[in-house]
């Protein structure tokens, strides 16, 4: 009997995609209504079993096999051809920064670094290399990343053959078990954390540090940061790394997860080709905990940066539950939706208040969380502007307050209810069509959280069991026992932009004014019913007709809607729509920079005339709708997906987004305090304040990269906007695109039924002025643009653009993105693996279809600030070398096969059919783009792409950018 005969093979389910959050809610339930002698009776300890479901009562599914070998390594696999032929590997070590000692702080993090540094079978430089030869691109495709309790490495496998899946395994057996660990690459390695500790040094990142430092003062967590200190950075020896990595890399502490196109017996028998044998005789080290967090007094604190945004938080923390009321099992999740509840519940009144123009602040939200086992947290938090924050503050702790005295009323929870039961019933319906990805991601997920991977039909069950005897009064419990010690231990903090010389008085003081505010009942308001079901007599079709090659089927109706759909297997149950209609940002005024920001956050907030969002949330509740509205150059797009069950609803809302748009003076309240509360921290990192003035730069100044000041941004005419509007998108061409699982019969009816209906469409779209297509990229110069950010001092970021003044050829478009591919990966090798002057060099390109006359490939790293000269020289140099040497075959073939493999990938995605035809009779070119697109990659040959790089890389048309600090 073989080893993989003889281990521990254990059949379980997976959690609904679709309601991720929601699960881990209530599997993290704080109550359990059995008691605990009962639990210990029905279920084994954690400590006796391999994976969680062992020591549960929740349903398992067989779809998913777990086993352990007899060396402890345990693994999880599962068969899924969606994509076909593609595969995703991850890798879970159980160990993170928790476990370092103050003077290894980082390693884990460093470590994970060297995965890719080499190891017995692979020199260093290597590894990367031959994955791209296999066809993963390093980032997407291959990538690591370390947390406080964990660390995890990722594949994606192009394909499924015996011989790709053995080398991705055999490249983990390496990272697992035998990493060189050499010296030099160590210290070659020590730039490139800096480097990414530094690009990380935000102000943001500092006020989350701080925040968590409070919430956790005592418990040494702060002190654990994964990216480690640069003290600790710049003196790990390799004997420290050899002694960490021999204590925690071990099989017993490993887990695999392998899902793809594959029967699932031989995922596993590949596995325990790779991964049985592993041994480790180096003692094992305890895991780390931490310890307790529980706070009985009232504590206040404050950080301040003057470019973050103002918020205060409101907390109680508290002790964690027993181990057995936490466990996943199924009393504790029905135990733990009342609580999931009485958080959403508040979430959407303080959501209605923003929407109403009522509030005094920008956001708020509320949640209960279990913190890595040490502490229950409740939290309130509140953003705003720092003049309204204190009243916005007062407003969002009276909701909390009223909530906990008077509870909820029936219709709030019947609506929650109807939103969470459409999602798992959405679940239901997709399950068989989820994507290998995701599937592998929520596997680890859930072994990392010690919780059970159900499958959605068992939890759709489940969830209608305990909600058949939910109440109102159930909810108010919950919500009042989480926040049990609000009087009496409530955690205040201040994050903001101006010091307060007191902050502790100013936070008691506040408090004590929030408390004293009475609390009348919340009284909800009646939504009405849905006004748009009856857009008058169905439209006609004049024309239907098929495009057999691509499998679309087109429709034009007789008021000249023009309807183009494709069915595909790839999501059970989906329908994804796109409507692109009217003129877009082409068409804007010219001398108005912030009006695209204000016609999107006006229209987005405003919803439709018979009903504001607010009423449209709950009108909708238990449906799957949604409308995004977005502006293009040439058309207004509006977007949603849908199920089959509520196609209609979803098309009557659409239309009534293209017909009625609301211009509610009440959304400007919201819309201007948010741009009061971020204006001024736009230019907080090196990357904000590029994105500020780098466009304009770029395109000598057009109007249409111009960046509004604050005060053109305030300054919103709801009238101006509405009669653009008219002018502009009303009557336009109306062209739609429906892709995934439907009957074409019934997308038929219900169009003609709504988008039929509408008078006057227009069949032509308008021509683009010529003012809008007609940037000029600014001439060549050797001294570099200097634009400052106002973030630290040690971060700045080079940015240098080569123009391309021709590229109305799409074969042209192709070549350039793959040059692009190419320079990454040729910086990538010299500024990472060779320099370690930088953590994650990029190269790009914009080639708008609008503008063909110009366009950039452009390449961005951030270093510090005394480097970028000599960086830029080292950037110009590779450059230069392409372009006088041409490409090296081995970095196109690199290049190539990720893009190659991708081709058939995105075959099998909706979001990319609908990107081919939902213009397919407007504009035939987006299909004959598809047409060409696969023989067109797999024709390119290295000689082509050197041409385009002697062409692109003229050291005289180069713009270099150097975004500085300002102190």
């Amino acid at each position: 009997m073989s080893m993989f005969e003889g281990s521990d093979m254990i059949r379980s389910g997976f959690a609904a995609a679709l309601l991720v959050t929601t699960a881990a809610l209530i599997s993290c339930a704080p109550a359990s209504p059995q008691t605990e002698g009962e639990i210990k009776v029905a279920l084994p300890a954690v400590e006796s079993v391999d994976f969680i479901h062992q020591a549960s009562d929740l349903a398992m599914d067989e779809d998913i096999l777990y086993g352990r070998f007899p060396n402890g390594l345990r693994y999880a696999v599962m068969s899924n051809d969606t994509p076909s032929k593609t595969a995703t590997l991850l890798m879970r070590i159980d160990a993170g920064s928790l476990d370092e000692t103050d003077a290894t702080r980082g390693l884990a993090h460093f470590l994970e670094h060297m995965a890719f540094n080499g190891s017995d079978a692979i020199p260093e430089g290597e590894m990367i290399k031959r994955l791209e030869r296999l066809g993963l691109a390093f980032g997407p495709d291959t990538n690591a990343s370390t947390g406080f309790d964990q660390t995890s490495y990722q594949l994606e496998l192009p394909d499924v053959t015996d011989d790709l899946l053995s080398e991705a395994l055999s490249i983990f057996r390496e990272t697992a078990q035998r990493l060189t660990l050499s010296p030099d690459a160590i210290e070659r390695e020590r730039g490139i954390i800096l480097a990414e500790k530094r690009a990380r040094n935000s102000p943001a990142f500092r006020a989350q540090i701080a925040s968590l430092k409070f919430q956790t003062e005592g418990s040494g967590l702060v002190e654990s940061l994964p990216i480690g200190t640069v003290e600790t950075i710049g003196s790990v020896t390799p004997e420290q790394f050899r002694t960490f990595y021999d204590a925690q890399y071990r099989p017993e502490d490993a887990f695999i997860v392998l899902v793809g196109d594959r029967p699932t017996e031989q995922l596993a028998h590949l596995i325990e080709t790779e991964f049985a044998d592993w041994t480790n005789d180096t003692a094992p080290v305890g895991d780390a905990t931490l310890p307790p967090i529980r706070f009985d007094e009232p504590r206040f604190g404050a950080f301040f940066d003057p470019e973050v945004i103002s918020s205060i938080s409101l907390s109680t923390i508290s002790e964690i539950a027993p181990e057995l009321e936490r466990r996943d099992t199924e009393a504790n999740r029905a135990a733990g939706l009342p609580l999931y509840f009485a958080n959403a519940m508040l979430n959407r009144r303080f959501a209605k208040k923003v929407r109403a123009g009522e509030a005094n602040y920008t956001g708020a939200g509320t949640g209960v969380s279990d913190f890595f086992e040490s502490a229950e947290i409740a939290s309130l938090s509140v953003s705003g502007e720092p003049d309204k924050l204190r009243n916005g503050f007062i407003e969002a702790e009276r909701i909390l307050r009223q909530a906990i005295e008077h509870g909820f009323s029936q219709s709030e929870l019947d609506e929650q209810i109807a939103n969470a039961r459409k999602g798992w019933e959405v679940a239901v319906q997709t399950a068989p069509t989820r994507r290998t990805s995701s599937l592998a991601r929520q596997i680890l997920g859930r072994f990392s959280e010690e919780q059970v991977m159900t499958s959605a039909a068992s939890s759709l069950a489940r969830f209608e069991t305990s909600v058949s005897a939910l109440t109102v009064e159930d909810v108010h419990n919950a919500l009042r026992e989480a926040w049990n010690n609000l009087d009496t231990a409530p955690q205040l903090y201040l994050q903001g932009d101006n010091v307060i010389e007191d902050p502790e008085a100013w936070l008691q003081a506040l408090l004590t004014e929030a408390r004293s505010i009475s609390l009348p009942a919340d009284i909800q308001t009646d939504a009405g019913t849905f006004a748009y079901t009856d857009w008058g007599p169905a439209g006609q079709i004049a024309e239907t007709s098929t495009i057999e090659d691509i499998g679309i089927t087109t429709v034009r109706f007789e008021n000249g809607v023009r309807l183009n759909m494709k069915t595909t297997p790839y999501e059970e149950d989906v329908i994804r729509i796109r409507v692109r209609t009217g003129s877009g940002s082409a068409f804007y005024p010219q001398d108005e920079p912030a009006f695209g920001m204000q016609l999107g956050s006006v229209l987005g907030a405003s919803a439709v005339g018979a009903h504001t969002a607010d009423q449209l949330s709950t009108l909708t509740a238990g449906k799957t709708v949604g409308v995004g509205r977005g502006f293009g150059m040439r058309s207004m797009t509006l977007s949603g997906a849908t199920v089959p069950g509520d196609l209609d609803m979803q098309l009557q809302l659409m239309t009534a987004y293209l017909t009625d748009p609301a211009y509610r003076p009440e959304t400007l309240t919201s819309y201007e305090s948010q741009i009061r509360s971020f204006w001024s921290k736009l230019d907080s990192t090196p990357g904000g304040a590029a994105s500020l003035k780098v466009p304009s730069l770029l395109s000598s100044n057009h109007w249409s990269d111009a960046h509004p000041t604050e005060t053109q941004a305030l300054n919103v005419d709801l009238d101006a906007l509405s009669a653009w509007y008219d002018a502009n998108v009303r009557g336009g061409p109306l062209e739609i695109g429906v892709v995934g699982d439907f009957d074409e019969a019934r997308v038929i009816d219900l169009v003609s039924r709504t988008f039929g209906t509408l008078q006057n469409v227009d069949g032509e779209a308008k021509v683009l002025p010529q003012t809008a297509i007609n940037p000029v990229f600014p001439e060549g110069r050797l001294r570099p643009y200097r634009i400052t950010h106002a973030g630290e001092p040690d971060t700045a970021l080079l940015r240098l653009y080569w123009p391309v003044k021709d590229h109305k050829e799409t074969l042209m478009d192709r070549r350039l993105n793959v040059l692009a591919q190419v320079l990454k990966l040729e910086l990538n090798e010299v500024l990472r693996e060779e320099e370690g002057a930088t953590y994650s060099p990029s190269a790009f390109t914009s080639l708008p279809d609008t503008t063909p006359n110009w366009g950039y490939v452009g390449v961005s790293i951030e270093a510090s600030p005394e480097e970028l000269d000599r960086l830029t020289g080292v950037i110009e140099t590779v450059t230069a070398k392409l372009a006088t040497q041409g490409v090296v075959p081995d970095t196109f073939d690199r290049a190539m096969k990720p893009t190659l493999e991708n081709l058939e990938t995105s075959l099998e995605s909706n979001n990319y059919w609908l990107g081919v035809i939902d213009e397919a009779q407007g504009r035939a070119e987006t299909l004959d783009r598809h047409r060409t697109r696969d023989a067109a990659y797999q024709a390119m040959t290295v000689d082509d792409i050197s041409v385009v790089a002697a062409g692109v890389f003229n050291p005289d048309a180069v713009i270099r950018v150097y975004v500085l600090p300002e102190k």
